[in-house]
């Protein structure tokens, strides 16, 4: 086996739905390609939506040797030293956007993301599903005036086609200090400005001394979409969103079908 064959080059992936299966496992084949990936040379790493614990799971079982996208792109955290090495967080400017939308929406699921877990600001199906799914211990808060930790994202969590009424009506109160991403169907999260995947991408392939041309991100939601169209080869799995098939420069196949080993054995095939 050539060990510098993918010297200079990195792997970036996105989670759910792109790297984990529809059992939130990561297959032998994946773990595989990207064990002989690194031992090729190449940087491998994470982008997700997750926090800092929730994705340390996943991340143990990986030979990650970059730093990991987490949040939507809001922190980027070495699990190597254990320390976060960039972050961006909302301003509490957007308080009363978000007393807004919860008084024009009674029924909307809201999770606020500071510490170490997130708060339960509202409760609903979505979120009693998000709660059980990630282990989650703290107790519903009642408000968020007194949450003074800095803020790194807040999930809105309802079903699909409620959560489309939601963000039609965020586009009527755009502020500039945040963004709005769905990083899947029934979320829709605000992020700090400037801190999308893609944002924190381009932070992390400058950390690593990563030239655009050798960097390879993988995704599947509208949450990847900054981070594919910044990459030098930017991937979406089968079952990607639409817009993200038409962003990409490639596609492989679907999450159930050991995506990230497919595109490490095109980039074997290509080098």
């Amino acid at each position: 086996m050539e060990t510098e064959r993918f010297k200079g080059y990195m792997l970036v992936t996105d989670m759910d739905g792109t790297l984990l299966n529809s059992s939130k496992t990561i297959s032998p084949e994946n773990l595989e390609a990207i064990q002989r990936f690194v031992a090729q040379g190449g940087l491998f790493t994470l982008a997700t939506g997750r926090i800092t614990s929730s994705a340390k799971r996943f991340a143990d079982q990986l030979p990650i040797n970059a730093p990991a996208i987490l949040y939507n792109g809001a922190v980027i955290h070495d699990y190597a030293k254990g320390v976060d090495v960039w972050q961006r967080t909302l301003d509490v400017s957007i308080r009363p956007t978000l007393s807004r939308i919860m008084a024009q929406f009674p029924e909307l699921g809201v999770e606020i993301y500071c510490g170490s877990e997130p708060y339960f600001i509202r409760e609903n199906a979505t979120t009693d599903h998000h709660r059980r799914s990630e282990s989650f211990n703290r107790p519903k808060s009642e408000g968020f005036d007194h949450l003074n930790e800095p803020w790194f994202k807040v999930l809105l969590a309802w079903e699909s086609d409620l959560l489309d009424e939601v963000e039609a009506y965020t586009t009527q109160s755009q502020d500039e200090g945040m963004l709005w991403v769905r990083s899947e169907g029934r979320y829709l999260e605000m992020i700090p400005a400037e801190a999308s995947k893609g944002h924190a991408l381009e932070h992390l392939m400058e950390l690593m001394g990563v030239e655009q041309l050798n960097c390879i991100a993988m995704g599947d939601h509208l949450n990847d979409l900054e981070m594919i169209r910044r990459a030098g080869v930017g991937i979406a799995v089968a079952n990607a969103h639409a817009t993200l098939i038409t962003a990409s420069n490639r596609s492989c196949c679907h999450h159930d079908e050991h995506a990230v080993a497919d595109v490490i054995h095109w980039l074997e095939r290509e080098r």
